[in-house]
């Protein structure tokens, strides 16, 4: 064979390969010249309103919540948690006639949510039955608790200082309690010679912990607490026989130590009578022009796709999907958006991520990004998801926008549904035809 004819038919072979090289039915399509061909584009209708949430797991969430708390636009947000107390010391020796004379309670902020420094009514309750560390702890909960010990009105006011003793400390939540409790259950009990004072396993199971809450009319801030910070403590000062006039203190805690057996959860109430939406009201049928979503076990955005399911059965391979919502303007300010929003398929029952997630290519996104100065945006990546609902389940299934960590904060935001006239939610699929 001549040899300039080999070589000028391998380098057409090797170009024609080289523009078209197929990457399979789910991914990024073909590629002209190096660069990713998503194919032909097709966009579908969302269908977006509002649904109410029963309740979210809020076991040892990063950061507990206190307040009756009012928002603008999203109604009256009850929070609450509880909280196991620990022994700073196993065993500890106090000797007779020890007398509890104040309880100082100090709790370090990790944040708060509305218009900080207004007053709440606080109220904090023995809890009167054992914490149970193999079960799950929900946000609609109950609690059986004993008569208050702590019952006082409070600024939630993270960057004022408070007065230990020693130093002048910032950012902690402080306030007294009745010092009879801690009296029968921790120096009497210790003095008589109780034998749940030899580890915190035993502790925990004789004095459960602590049910905080605000039984006020409603303030403009819920406030965020670290529970595990190593300023949050319960200082217990005492004295041992009347000849004592050394001030002594010693230290419950909330578990600082990765080996304490830790125990908190939130519980979050709901009344949307003021709210901005109705929820017994919404068009699930056309959808809203706006939609709500809500940490804790508030309110989420619920998700159809009319249309999508003309093309199950084409083998249609499926290169790129994305869903977008714009935020709307002027619903910020001092209220924070989520950092990030969570795509969950909803199977009646249960509810779970979509498969995108499991991805190591792309991610799936969902991460608040600023598109302009005041404008803002969630967008998702659902190639993979788009591609299961039309070649493998050969259904559509809904989706709802869920908060990501909504068990450790009130986080909202009001986003533009598919009816919206200037910021509609998009829904895009790129697909190429497999035969």
């Amino acid at each position: 064979m001549n040899k300039l004819f080999f070589f000028v038919t391998l380098l057409t072979i090797l170009s024609t390969v080289s523009c078209e090289l197929d990457n399979g039915s789910i991914g990024s399509g073909k590629f002209v010249d190096d660069r990713p061909e998503l194919g032909e584009k097709l966009t579908f209708p969302v269908v977006s309103y509002t649904i109410g949430w029963d309740s979210v797991n809020t076991k040892n969430p990063s950061q507990v919540i206190l307040g009756n708390y009012e928002d603008p636009l999203f109604g009256r947000t009850n929070a609450s948690f509880v909280s196991r107390i620990l022994l700073s010391k196993s065993s500890p020796d106090f000797g007779e006639g020890t007398i509890c004379d104040s309880v100082k309670v100090r709790i370090a902020y990790s944040g708060y949510y509305g218009l900080d420094r207004d007053k709440i009514h606080l109220q904090v309750y023995p809890v009167s039955s054992e914490l149970i560390d193999t079960i799950s702890y929900f946000s609609n909960g109950s609690v059986n608790y004993a008569s208050p010990i702590a019952d006082t009105t409070i600024s939630l006011a993270p960057i004022d200082t408070i007065f230990n003793g020693v130093d002048t400390l910032v950012g902690y939540f402080s306030f007294n309690a009745d010092p009879a409790y801690f009296q029968e259950h921790i120096f009497d009990a210790s003095v008589n010679g109780e034998n749940y004072f030899a580890d915190n396993t035993y502790f925990v199971r004789q004095v459960p912990g602590l049910y905080f809450r605000d039984i006020g009319l409603g303030s403009t801030i819920a406030g965020y607490f670290n529970l595990e910070e190593s300023g949050s403590l319960i200082q217990l000062y005492y004295h041992t026989g009347v000849d004592d006039t050394v001030a002594k203190v010693f230290d419950l805690t909330f578990g600082q130590n990765f080996s304490d057996p830790i125990l908190s959860y939130n519980l979050f109430t709901n009344d949307y009578t003021n709210a901005s939406f109705d929820i017994d009201m919404m068009d699930t049928v056309n959808g809203e022009v706006l939609s709500y979503v809500q940490g804790g076990s508030g309110v989420r955005t619920y998700l159809k796709f009319p249309g999508l399911d003309t093309l199950i059965g084409k083998e249609y391979s499926i290169n790129k999907a994305d869903l977008s919502f714009d935020v709307l303007q002027g619903t910020a300010g001092l209220y924070n958006f989520p950092s990030s929003l969570l795509v969950l398929q909803d199977l009646d029952s249960v509810q779970e991520l979509i498969r995108d997630y499991t991805s190591t290519i792309n991610s799936t996104g969902g991460v608040v990004a600023r598109s302009d100065v005041r404008e803002f945006n969630y967008t998702f990546n659902v190639t993979r998801m788009v591609h299961d609902f039309l070649n493998e389940r050969d259904t559509i299934l809904p989706v709802i926008l869920a908060p990501a960590s909504s068990s450790g904060n009130l986080h909202r935001v009001v986003l533009g549904g598919g009816m919206h006239p200037t910021i509609p939610a998009e829904f895009n699929v790129y697909f190429t035809r497999s035969k």
